[in-house]
């Protein structure tokens, strides 16, 4: 059975951090711990989601005035794609102001095999200012008749190469 979920990013945006030192917190102010999925590093940030549709992603966080609804999901069918998509926040500038942020993606099997799945900019513009991003880089993944079914992990080890500092996010996907 697949499952979406719809996640407002009014969810996202009450765990955005109040203060620049520290990492995600609620509305309040109150600390968030980290999860799998959402990481911290002082005020670099950056959480994990997966989705059935970049596309309708990207253009919901993109064209809406107010925090748009985002679909996710945590089981896919075979021959249907779905997508690992990064918010993030607090990435340091170099000398002319741009950030530098990176990631590598890696598919872990149900048997445990640890797969290359891509990688590339994550952000490159001046940092993001009080507001979590949709970074660039995504990947892309579906499954044909030959993989096994089971519960697959999503790696993506986001590098901001300016601040020397690393997150490493994981999500889940059960495939049928």
């Amino acid at each position: 059975m697949r499952r979406l979920f719809r996640l407002p990013v009014v969810a996202l945006s009450l765990l955005v951090p109040l203060a620049s030192t520290a990492g995600w917190t609620d509305g309040t102010g109150k600390p968030i711990p980290d999860t799998e999925s959402m990481r911290s590093d002082g005020d670099f940030l950056a959480q994990l989601l997966i989705t059935p549709d970049e596309a309708e992603l990207r253009k919901a966080w993109s064209t809406a005035s107010r925090a748009p609804t985002l679909r996710v999901t945590d089981s896919v069918k075979r021959g249907i794609s779905s997508s690992a998509m990064l918010f993030l926040r607090g990435c340091a500038p170099n000398a002319v102001g741009q950030c530098d942020v990176v990631v590598e993606f890696f598919m872990i099997t149900p048997g445990g095999q640890r797969v290359p799945a891509g990688g590339g900019p994550l952000w490159t513009s001046e940092p993001p200012a009080a507001t979590l991003v949709l970074g660039s880089a995504s990947m892309n993944f579906g499954f044909g008749p030959t993989n096994e079914a089971g519960l697959y992990s999503v790696q993506a080890k986001v590098m901001d190469r300016i601040a020397k500092r690393t997150l490493e996010l994981w999500g889940r996907i059960r495939l049928d």
